[in-house]
């Protein structure tokens, strides 16, 4: 025990990332790979937040909810403001400009190797080059962009979809789902994202969710409900309450809390109550 202790320690500091700024908020559980760097003004991390090696953010502000995931090799161009939700998922290999800032929603996920960008610049302006642009980059809640996607500075409405290699230069609307280069709404063919689940069917689903938690942990299912509360108008200091058809819940910060929503991803996305 004193020996892993001793070893979690020493990548705490071997793994401690770069920041330029003091104005620096960080949340509970918050793990940092090897080489990462902060070159922002601003940087506020919320609980849970994974950053895997090798990942560089120039962002002028920087922030992220929580239990967001970044994995290696990840290039965040600046300067502007970079705005992401909670439960934030990033394939490896990727870019994210926030140069003509950018706002991320909730629940987002963006596959490997892809690129998003707010800007065009390299032409020589005096000698007559006319493409010289910044413009915001707008996601919603929900959206998957599978993987390997080219995004220009369009917006993205919630629970949107773009397929595998998808060149996305047009807006993309709500519950749509798009593929090819460049993408076409494809989703009379294959169908939107989502077929929205009834608060019973949740329920069954986010049942064996726990079932498997606490098979995992070696803790009883009996146990674990004095912890968490569902569906319920009355909020218990200490309790956690999950409510289903808002896909919210009460945070309390807890250690068996924090471990479980983490668990629960990328299957189940909840957002605390007060955002």
């Amino acid at each position: 025990m004193y020996i892993r202790k001793a070893i979690n320690k020493i990548n705490r500091y071997l793994h401690k990332p770069s920041f330029s700024s003091n104005d620096i908020t960080i949340g509970e559980n918050v793990h940092f790979g090897k080489n990462i760097v902060f070159n922002c003004r601003k940087v506020k991390i919320g609980d849970g937040c994974i950053f895997m090696d090798n990942v560089k953010i120039d962002s002028t502000e920087f922030r992220i909810g929580d239990y967001g995931t970044i994995y290696q090799n990840c290039f965040f161009p600046g300067p502007g403001k970079l705005s992401i939700g909670h439960n934030f998922w990033l394939g490896n290999n990727s870019i994210i400009d926030s140069q003509g800032d950018t706002i991320i929603g909730n629940n987002v996920g963006i596959g490997a190797h892809s690129q998003l960008w707010g800007h065009m610049k390299y032409g020589d302006i005096m000698y007559g080059c006319q493409y010289n642009s910044v413009k915001h980059l707008i996601i919603g809640n929900d959206v998957w962009l599978v993987g390997h996607n080219l995004v220009s500075p369009v917006t993205i409405e919630d629970r949107s979809m773009a397929l595998l290699g998808s060149l996305i230069t047009k807006n993309m609307f709500q519950d749509k789902t798009y593929g090819g280069s460049p993408a076409k709404d494809l989703t009379d063919k294959i169908g939107s994202q989502f077929t929205i689940t009834s608060v019973e069917e949740r329920q069954v689903f986010f049942n064996k969710k726990i079932n498997q938690f606490c098979s995992q942990k070696k803790i009883r299912y009996a146990d674990f409900f004095n912890t968490i509360i569902l569906d319920s108008d009355l909020v218990i200091t200490g309790k956690t309450n999950f409510n289903l058809l808002k896909r919210t819940y009460t945070k309390e910060g807890t250690s068996i809390e924090m471990e479980f929503i983490r668990y629960l991803l990328p299957d189940v996305k909840f957002i605390p109550e007060l955002e």
